[in-house]
C-alpha cells in the first residue's frame, strides 16, 4: 500500500491510520510517500502521487488523502484503474492525475459499505474512519464491489495541468511547486522550449510580478551556485 496525506507529522493522524490498516492487514506493508503535502493543497498532492506511479508496484492500493471538503457530500471513492493499481481517497482531483498514467478508470465505487467504515463516522477525519479501512480490505483481497455502490467513472473529478503560452522567444507558463530545497517546478517541456525556438540557448531572463532575473541552463545542482 502508499499513502500519501498533508497530515504531517506533527500530530497523531498519520500514526492512527497505520493502526487502523494494522489491525485489518497487519501483513500488509505500507510505503509512506509523503505527509507533507502543504495542508490542503489537492493539486500538490495530485502531481506528487501521479509522479509515484512508475516506481511503484503496477497493482498497488494507494491510499491517498488530502481533504478540505471532507465531512461534505463530496464522495468517497475506490478506483481501480487499467493497471490493476486502486486509488483510495476523496474524490476531489486527487486522485485523477494518478488514474490517468495508470490506464484510466477501469470501474469505481463509491465506500458506503457499513461493514467497511469505521463508526460512528467523524466528519473530520475520513482518513481514519473511510479511506484507511477500504484501502487495508482492498489490498486483503476484498472487491471493490463490496465497498460499496457502483460510481460513474466518468463523474470522477479530474485535474489538468495546464498548457504554456507559446510565442517565439517567449513562454508564458506556471508554478506547478516548489520543493523543499528550493526547486521551482514549473509546465514547461522541451517540446516547448522548441516551439519558442530556444532549445538552443543557454541562458533565460525570467519575468515575475517580483521582478526579473536572468537564468541558465543546468544539468546538475553542481553546475549552479
Amino acid at each position: 500500500m502508499v499513502f500519501l496525506s498533508d497530515y504531517g507529522l506533527e500530530d497523531e493522524f498519520v500514526g492512527i491510520c497505520h493502526g487502523v490498516i494494522a489491525r485489518i492487514a497487519p501483513a500488509v506493508n505500507v510505503v509512506d510517500l509523503t505527509h507533507a503535502i502543504p495542508p490542503h493543497d489537492v493539486f500538490r498532492g495530485a502531481l506528487l502521487l501521479a509522479d509515484s506511479i512508475r516506481f511503484m508496484p503496477e497493482d498497488a492500493v494507494y491510499l491517498a488523502v488530502v481533504d478540505p471538503g471532507v465531512g461534505t457530500d463530496r464522495p468517497s471513492l475506490a478506483v481501480e484503474a487499467g493497471s490493476g493499481a486502486v486509488f483510495v481517497g476523496p474524490d476531489n482531483g486527487l486522485l485523477s492525475l494518478a488514474i490517468e498514467r495508470a490506464g484510466g478508470a477501469a470501474m469505481a465505487v463509491e465506500i458506503t459499505a457499513r461493514k467497511v467504515l469505521l463508526e460512528p463516522v467523524s466528519a473530520t477525519f475520513h482518513g481514519r474512519d473511510i479511506f484507511a479501512p477500504a484501502a487495508a480490505h482492498v489490498a486483503s483481497g476484498m472487491p471493490l464491489e463490496e465497498l460499496g455502490r457502483a460510481f460513474d467513472p466518468g463523474r470522477i473529478t479530474r485535474l489538468a495541468i495546464a498548457e504554456p503560452s507559446v510565442h517565439p522567444g517567449l513562454i508564458d507558463c506556471e508554478v506547478l511547486a516548489v520543493d523543499r530545497f528550493g526547486n521551482v517546478q514549473v509546465n514547461v517541456r522541451r517540446s516547448h522550449l522548441a516551439d519558442a525556438r530556444l532549445q538552443r540557448e543557454e541562458e533565460f531572463r525570467v519575468r515575475t510580478p517580483a521582478g526579473s532575473t536572468r537564468v541558465r541552463r543546468a544539468f546538475t545542482f553542481a553546475e549552479a551556485a
